[in-house]
């Protein structure tokens, strides 16, 4: 759980199982399960790839975009764990009880973990709703425009409010439905 490569960073994010990222290396922290350090791997590569796609590849680019394209947590954590945890039941289950107990009803203010579920919802709809092959176009845009809503806006026709408005209302559909079908089978 060592490393001196970017020591200058917060020391509470090099503890163990927390990926790390310094340019375009991953530290991954290998604990005893497979699973988890694969998902690590996983989650860290797919990380690097966002920064290359968003913020570019050299120095001058990072540094001009870093100032210029701010994204917000849903955006990324909600991706990485889109593709990294795509099948997960948990999260589908975490997701279905923040839909249906209203607890992402402004995503923009969300943090951390609801963030996350958010983000892995929205992503999900976008993939399924309009082809996996819009998620980079997306990331491209957004690089290019420097605004999150420009890019959705550009590729699938919806600005973030009209799609996360459609997406909550396919879930409340969906969840809806599973609902009333689970009382009826009791």
């Amino acid at each position: 759980r060592q490393s001196n490569v970017g020591l200058n960073t917060e020391r509470n994010q090099n503890l163990g199982g927390v990926t790390k990222i310094v340019g375009s290396k991953v530290f991954v922290f290998f604990e005893g399960d497979y699973d988890s350090f694969e998902k690590q791997l996983d989650a860290g590569l797919i990380e690097v790839l966002i920064n290359q796609l968003v913020y570019g590849g050299n120095w001058r680019q990072v540094i001009r975009n870093s100032t210029l394209v701010n994204l917000p947590e849903w955006y990324t954590k909600g991706l990485i764990s889109y593709l990294t945890n795509n099948t997960d039941p948990f999260i589908k289950a975490k997701i279905k009880d923040g839909i249906l107990n209203n607890k992402f009803k402004r995503f923009n203010i969300l943090t951390n973990e609801q963030a996350e579920l958010v983000g892995h919802g929205l992503w999900e709809y976008v993939s399924k709703s309009y082809g996996n092959e819009v998620i980079p176009n997306i990331l491209y845009m957004t690089r290019i425009s420097r605004e999150v809503d420009d890019g959705f806006l550009y590729v699938i026709g919806l600005t973030l409010n009209q799609l996360y408005a459609e997406w909550r209302t396919q879930c409340k559909a969906k969840y809806g439905q599973s609902n009333s079908a689970e009382t009826r089978n009791m």
